[in-house]
């Protein structure tokens, strides 16, 4: 039982992690990503 609670606190863990990162990080407007001379949006 022991090992089970904490294997759910480290997913939930990784899982905020991640999506902090991905937020702040990674992810981009589509103004930003798909910029190129040839695209006006």
């Amino acid at each position: 039982m022991k090992a089970v609670l904490i294997g759910v606190v480290v997913a939930v863990t990784l899982a905020l992690g991640a999506a902090f990162v991905m937020d702040t990080q990674i992810q981009r407007t589509a103004d930003v990503a798909f910029q190129t001379q040839g695209v006006r949006l």
